[in-house]
């Protein structure tokens, strides 16, 4: 059954366009959004939207972030956003097959490289705690398919996993393994859940409040304020 907040080929476009602006980013495109939704899915530490917000809108530089027309063109993407969220993670919490969003080249391929990146960038809003699975030999099996793709063309050729170009089976046989990866992931974060819920009505706070103009923790190099602190800007 579908779901209702399932995007339409044109809604994902409509998406893209609006990626399309940000310069350097570190989500360029909607497959690279669904990747970096499946990682906070499975994180058992719940992530708020005005953290996430401000990594999908953030540039390689401050010219380079998004930048809306109006408040009602910013007001679409916050929507059209929050929907493929809500899409992301009821496949995985209502325990249905997750599928990534990898889209075709323009050569008819699928490459499955921005999605990986997209995940590990979500991986990386809380590093300390996936850093226990990726360390773990009996758990961490799932995610090695993901950075597989995602280092693939890394500009450091000694982060490559593979010597040689790979073939199209190669390939489809790492998508599908991260997909399923994706599942038994969040099967394994959902054990831990309970220690992240709010008490007493009371969110809890797992790392020391950061100040305006303190370096933000995302690792980025500019102040909190200009980035994960900061909100959607309007011409």
């Amino acid at each position: 059954m579908t779901n209702a907040s399932e995007l339409t080929d044109a809604e994902l476009t409509e998406i893209d366009g609006f990626l399309a602006r940000v310069d350097g980013g570190k989500i360029p495109n909607i497959e690279a959004l669904d990747g970096f939704f499946a990682a906070l899915a499975c994180c058992p530490d719940f992530i708020m939207p005005s953290e996430y917000m401000s990594v999908i809108q953030q540039g390689g530089t401050e010219d380079g972030d998004l930048i809306f027309e109006s408040s009602e063109e910013a007001q679409r993407f916050m929507t059209l956003v929050g929907r493929h969220w809500n899409h992301v993670n009821h496949q995985l919490s209502e325990g249905e097959v997750y599928l990534p969003l990898v889209r075709e080249n323009e050569r008819g391929e699928y490459g499955g490289n921005d999605w990986a990146n997209g995940f590990l960038t979500g991986v990386h809003l809380r590093h300390d705690i996936w850093s226990v699975l990726i360390n773990d030999e009996e758990h961490g099996g799932p995610i090695v398919p993901i950075m597989a793709l995602a280092y693939e063309n890394d500009p450091d050729p000694t982060f490559r996993p593979f010597k040689e170009p790979i073939d199209g089976k190669k390939r489809e046989d790492l998508i599908i393994a991260s997909a399923a990866g994706v599942t038994r992931i969040h099967a394994y974060f959902l054990t831990q859940r309970s220690a992240y819920l709010p008490k007493n009505g009371a969110f809890i706070r797992r790392r020391q409040k950061v100040g305006r103009n303190a370096p933000c923790p995302c690792g980025s190099g500019k102040k909190y304020k200009r980035c994960c602190g900061r909100d959607p800007t309007v011409h």
